[in-house]
């Protein structure tokens, strides 16, 4: 038998209790994802109970560590900590509500692929919700008001599979290409550990959301465009991680800061211009 080759990635999955879920996630990340060089899972005030049973979960398997940042939740903080931790010379930073399945075969491959080019940074891939049929995210679009939106949101999966070759209103830009975008959610994302130094990783005055797609912008305009694959899809569980608290007002105020210098007020997002121009 011949064993597969060891991709030189380091995984940080954060957590807070969702035992099950989390072991889930990282079954099926062995399962139906490639040979990893280590996983960390990363605690944030779980309870002693979730915690033994994470332990008990990872016991046999040499490659996967517990690591507990017991401080107040910050979704940048908690990574930037885990990446200070890691030996790989790439970072997958993966939900631990997220689901790899047999159609997740050769996706993470893929996103390597493309985040080992030079000039490529941060690397999504698209994101079905539970149902396993509808898209959850397809890269990340700004736009005023909301700030921005994932691409082709709770549209079908086949329908744009289907529009792939002949584009419609609903679907202007085939899902089976990668493609070039401002963003791409932190639900899973990819990118060589070197250049996320370069930019000093993710920007700690974000606590909640925005972190990671300011992470991408600031790659952007640092050289390593973002980038999706469109090789399979992975199942995306939103939101499931953590109770569902407001997003605070820092949240938005950083963000609006960020996004207007990724965004394009003739055509909207300068990369899905035909979604997003003349919104306002």
């Amino acid at each position: 038998m011949v064993s597969k080759a060891i991709y030189d990635i380091s995984v940080i999955i954060p957590f807070k209790d969702k035992s099950k879920m989390t072991l889930t996630a990282v079954a099926s990340l062995l399962q139906y994802g490639p040979s990893l060089k280590e996983i960390f899972l990363v605690s944030n005030n779980s309870s002693d109970i979730e915690l033994q049973q994470i332990r008990e979960g990872i016991k046999n398997y040499k490659n996967i560590q517990l690591l507990e940042y017991n401080r107040p939740f910050n979704y940048q903080k908690i990574n930037n900590w885990a990446v200070q931790q890691t030996s790989g010379d790439y970072i997958l930073f993966l939900n631990n509500d997220t689901e790899l399945t047999k159609n997740s075969v050769g996706t993470i491959e893929h996103m390597y692929g493309l985040a080992s080019k030079k000039d490529v940074g941060m690397v999504g891939c698209i994101l079905l919700y539970g149902d396993g049929m509808t898209i959850q995210h397809a890269g990340v679009y700004l736009h005023p008001g909301s700030l921005g939106d994932h691409v082709y949101i709770g549209k079908p999966y086949k329908k744009a599979l289907a529009a792939a070759n002949s584009p419609t209103d609903d679907f202007p830009y085939p899902i089976n290409e990668d493609r070039k975008l401002t963003a791409v959610t932190g639900a899973v994302q990819l990118v060589e550990k070197k250049k996320f130094d370069v930019v000093q990783g993710f920007d700690e005055r974000f606590i909640i959301g925005g972190g990671d797609v300011d992470l991408c912008i600031r790659l952007n305009k640092a050289g390593y465009q973002t980038w999706i694959a469109h090789k399979g899809y992975i199942i995306h569980k939103e939101s499931q991680s953590r109770s569902h608290k407001p997003i605070p007002y820092v949240d938005f105020y950083y963000s609006y800061l960020s996004y207007i210098n990724g965004y394009d007020l003739k055509v909207g997002d300068p990369f899905v211009p035909k979604i997003t121009k003349g919104m306002r």
